[in-house]
């Protein structure tokens, strides 16, 4: 990898983390630009090179983690059904969950829904637990209503057990979009 391109990335990296170190400690709103590029120990001309501004970031961390999740509970899946999948979703969520509460409650669910969304079609497309057929709606219905249930979780400050909403989630999915063995 070239020298440039690897700055590059090393740079939007200390970007993202430098906004969730910060969004451990403070509401979204009373994060500046100024506190994320001295946090991350970049100019303020780096942080326009990759981004137009804070939710941007929060964009791009959001993409970064969803991904990394797939590739480490969907391709391959190692699990023998979906509830072991979302137990181990909802253990790694809940071992960190200020950043992620802090999303949810700056309004930023609406790009969480859609990387939600993201990860229920790739697991569906990986074969393993639901319907390879699934269709956009039935994709759409579980990935919302899951995403509804692990919201109100956070919200509520992670009172129940991931096994024990893992276990809920799992009660509720319909039929018609699991995998028939």
């Amino acid at each position: 990898m070239r020298k440039s391109r690897q700055d590059s990335l090393y740079s939007q990296q200390y970007i993202m983390e430098a906004l969730s170190q910060l969004l451990e400690e403070n509401d979204l709103e009373d994060i500046t630009i100024t506190d994320i590029c001295k946090k991350a120990g970049v100019a303020r001309v780096t942080f326009y090179k990759y981004y137009h501004s804070i939710y941007d970031v929060m964009n791009a961390n959001v993409e970064v983690t969803v991904k990394s999740l797939i590739e480490r509970h969907v391709i391959p899946t190692p699990y023998k059904d979906i509830r072991d999948v979302i137990t181990n979703m909802m253990e790694e969520l809940a071992a960190n969950p200020t950043a992620l509460k802090r999303q949810i409650d700056t309004n930023m669910s609406g790009i969480l829904l859609d990387y939600f969304i993201y990860a229920i079609d790739k697991l569906a497309q990986s074969d393993a637990f639901f319907n390879k057929d699934m269709d956009r709606a039935s994709v759409l219905f579980v990935a919302g209503g899951m995403f509804s249930v692990i919201t109100d979780w956070f919200k509520h400050d992670l009172k129940e057990s991931p096994q024990s909403i893992a276990a809920n989630i799992t009660a509720v999915l319909p039929g018609s979009v699991l995998k028939k063995e």
